[in-house]
């Protein structure tokens, strides 16, 4: 499993649909992740990671899709 798959397994949990049923061009509010959950999701994310986002990133405006979340994470992870 790459690290895309997984952000998406994480996204999933906290989301209305699988992981399978998941695209990138999904916005976070259309699978049922509110603001109280993309928290949830940001530090889930970190956890399962090891990373920490910087607070600039992380501008809701920013992170609208599912496809910008993977887009993040690979930020970090790539480093």
């Amino acid at each position: 499993m790459d690290y895309a798959d997984k952000v998406k397994n994480i996204i999933a949990e906290m989301s209305i649909l699988s992981a399978q049923e998941l695209c990138n061009e999904d916005t976070l509010i259309s699978i049922g992740i509110n603001s109280i959950k993309a928290v949830e999701l940001i530090i889930a994310l970190e956890d399962a990671f090891g990373i920490t986002f910087e607070e600039g990133d992380l501008d809701p405006a920013k992170l609208k899709t599912v496809g910008s979340v993977i887009a993040l994470a690979d930020c970090y992870i790539n480093r």
